[in-house]
């Protein structure tokens, strides 16, 4: 696995200091997530330092796509991340809508202040809705709810201006454990275009591993 080259992305060291340090004691959730070449990493924990109003704990797998950074790329901030949450917490609709708020709320804001800038976040949204999970390999774990998702924030890395973000949720609990998992796939990408694909092949490999 290829992790952010922090010289390259210096600001994230914002983000990536203090509580949110590399979880190695628990490693087994990426040892499940195999990404194609290109695409780099990282593990923090939940809540992190740029979201401490986030009631989920526990930790979060993201894997960026080789354009994220990139303004012109058609991969321009696409990438999906792994919430494993700690048993507990409700992934209901408005449980999963007002964290994810919070997430990128707290994430814009952070990278703002670091530039000695302002934003306004009041405005920014999470909206979720229902929709029915399509499984033909039946590789999903027992129990798992998917949504159609939007987020409406302003970019802080490279834009800096209004952007809509494209997701599509999956979130269920480990009967066993009760740990909460959410995977989410993001890109402001239309749904028709390749990305999607690809991060729905790397989903599929997931829980395929998962299962063994």
């Amino acid at each position: 696995m290829q992790f952010f080259d922090l010289r390259r992305f210096a600001v994230l060291l914002v983000i990536l200091s203090g509580t949110n340090l590399l979880l190695a004691a628990d490693a087994e959730l990426a040892k499940h997530i195999t990404v194609p070449t290109g695409w780099k990493g990282e593990q923090i924990m939940l809540p992190p330092s740029f979201a401490r109003g986030m009631q989920f704990k526990g930790i979060e797998e993201a894997r960026f796509s080789p354009g994220m950074f990139q303004e012109k790329s058609n991969t321009f901030f696409s990438y999906f991340f792994v919430f494993k949450i700690d048993p507990g917490s409700e992934l209901t609709q408005k449980n999963i809508e007002r964290e994810l708020l919070t997430y990128y709320q707290g994430l814009s804001r952070t990278i703002f202040n670091s530039r000695k800038a302002k934003v306004d976040t009041s405005r920014f949204s999470c909206k979720l809705k229902k929709v029915v999970p399509v499984d033909p390999q039946k590789i999903y774990p027992e129990g798992l709810t998917e949504y159609s998702a939007t987020v409406k924030w302003i970019e802080p890395f490279v834009t800096r201006k209004p952007q809509t973000l494209n997701l599509i949720i999956q979130v269920w609990t480990d009967k066993t454990t009760r740990d909460g998992y959410l995977f989410a796939c993001v890109s402001p990408q239309e749904r028709e275009a390749e990305i999607w694909q690809s991060m729905q092949n790397i989903r599929d490999s997931f829980y395929r591993s998962l299962q063994k």
